[in-house]
């Protein structure tokens, strides 16, 4: 992908600290259950392919691929989705989760796009 590995980890621990605050902000401490969904761009479906079996075989994530089609020349984009089980987790737990996730997806030619997730109790 374009970015240097370096470049994303560097960049998504960054965000980390600020997703971080504010989930506390929102009262979610270190025992608070979390489902993070996640994202990673890929070049292609193979690559996406790769990636999603590398994580079913890893990990209980859900995962799957989507595809859309961009612009007048139908441009095919692809993409990894997918939701961890809960659990509870710290800034130190999501820095070591995202390096793994951002090497993972780099060994398959992917770029980790970053991570969300629902405050329990919020719309």
């Amino acid at each position: 992908m374009d970015q240097d590995i370096d470049q994303v980890l560097a960049r998504q621990l960054e965000l980390n600290r600020g997703t971080w605050a504010a989930l506390i902000d929102r009262g979610v401490d270190e025992e608070t259950m979390l489902s993070l969904d996640f994202l990673f761009n890929s070049p292609g479906e193979i690559e996406a392919q790769s990636l999603v079996e590398f994580l079913q075989r890893e990990t209980d994530y859900e995962i799957s691929i989507q595809s859309v089609k961009k612009g007048r020349l139908s441009r095919r984009t692809w993409a990894v989705v997918g939701k961890t089980n809960p659990t509870a987790v710290s800034l130190d737990i999501l820095d070591q989760w995202v390096g793994w996730m951002v090497a993972a997806g780099s060994a398959a030619s992917c770029q980790f796009d970053g991570w969300g997730t629902a405050v329990p109790g919020r719309s």
